[in-house]
């Protein structure tokens, strides 16, 4: 699941409002670091940051800076650390710039209202002499406070295009580490986030969740006789062949190695195999030539694992009665399909 960012400029600002103040109520400062994981808990597009940071906050009322940074690393960015720095730094630019913009007009609006108590203070003292000093000295006072008040709103709206950039490379970056670099498909982070969403869809509305683990057959025996080139050339072979096999709404990663998942949402188990026997009927149809892998390899060759979700197991059961009913293709001959039911 990749997580985007397309809220308007007034939605985000929405956010940011209800964000900043969670800072001081679970007492920690508001850093960009900080920020990023209180800016995606309000806005609720993080559902596994969602639940880890409910836990914590079942805990304790405070937030430590250590489990805030864990929560950061762990579901917010890790993997293009100097992409999220410079997001960071552009990001402490502009709340810096904004604070010492408010700062200054802030200062400026005091001076202003202490003006215009002096000068009704004169107006009462002194009778009708020097009034006309007096409002023209207002007079100047007042064309000196639109022309801050009018500065700022071109520092604000300076802001708000600063801080729409900064959420189109923020998207980027969160696009890039939710994606594995090899096959461009979804990674397991990304993976975990799109099944912790589907269970409760499913539960939700009472609808089936098939999940499938797919594995190479032999894989270790092709990196280590044609090498690791051609191996991730077989990787990207398989992938797309999975890949063409489902559907739009289903979910495919790549959950480790070579091993795969397939999330199958609103699919019972029937359909879970069907797909199942498809992934590996293509599969083991795909050319592995010198064309496309570099090497003439021969037949490859998966073996699948099928389990229906059941609406109170954990994600962590899901996926491992779907992952023994891979073993147990591996062990009943390979390039088959196995299930597992409760």
């Amino acid at each position: 699941m990749s997580i985007e960012y397309s809220e308007s400029v007034e939605e985000a600002t929405q956010i940011a409002r209800a964000a900043l103040p969670l800072a001081s109520q679970f007492a920690v400062p508001a850093n960009p670091v900080n920020y990023a994981v209180l800016y995606e808990y309000v806005s609720g597009q993080n559902p596994q940051l969602t639940e880890a940071l409910d836990q914590l906050r079942k805990n304790a009322k405070d937030l430590t800076a250590e489990q805030v940074n864990s929560l950061y690393h762990d579901f917010v960015g890790d993997t293009d650390e100097q992409a999220l720095k410079d997001v960071r730094m552009a990001l402490t630019t502009i709340v810096d710039s904004t604070r010492g913009s408010l700062d200054k007009v802030n200062q400026e609006s005091q001076a202003y209202q202490e003006n215009l108590g002096d000068a009704a203070q004169q107006l009462t003292n002194g009778g009708s002499s020097g009034v006309v000093d007096i409002v023209a000295q207002l007079i100047d006072e007042t064309v000196r406070m639109q022309a801050v008040s009018r500065n700022l709103q071109e520092e604000l709206a300076q802001t708000n295009h600063d801080l729409s950039s900064l959420r189109t490379d923020f998207k980027r970056v969160r696009e890039e580490s939710m994606a594995d670099p090899l096959t461009g498909i979804q990674n397991r982070r990304a993976f975990e986030a799109s099944l912790a969403e589907a269970r409760v869809q499913a539960a939700a509305n009472n609808e089936a969740l098939c999940l499938l683990m797919v594995d190479i057959d032999h894989f270790k025996k092709v990196n280590d006789t044609y090498g690791h080139v051609v191996g991730d050339a077989v990787l990207k072979q398989v992938s797309k062949a999975i890949s063409d096999t489902v559907r739009g709404g289903d979910v495919l990663a790549r959950y480790g190695g070579e091993e795969f998942v397939v999330l199958l949402p609103n699919t019972p188990m029937e359909g879970a195999e069907r797909v199942a026997d498809n992934i590996c009927n293509n599969v083991r149809n795909q050319k592995m030539d010198r064309s496309r892998v570099g090497k003439d390899i021969g037949r490859v060759t998966v073996s699948v694992g099928v389990a229906l979700f059941y609406g109170q197991e954990s994600a962590e059961e899901f996926v491992v009665r779907a992952d023994t009913a891979l073993y147990r293709a591996k062990e009943s001959g390979r390039n088959r399909v196995c299930t597992h039911t409760v």
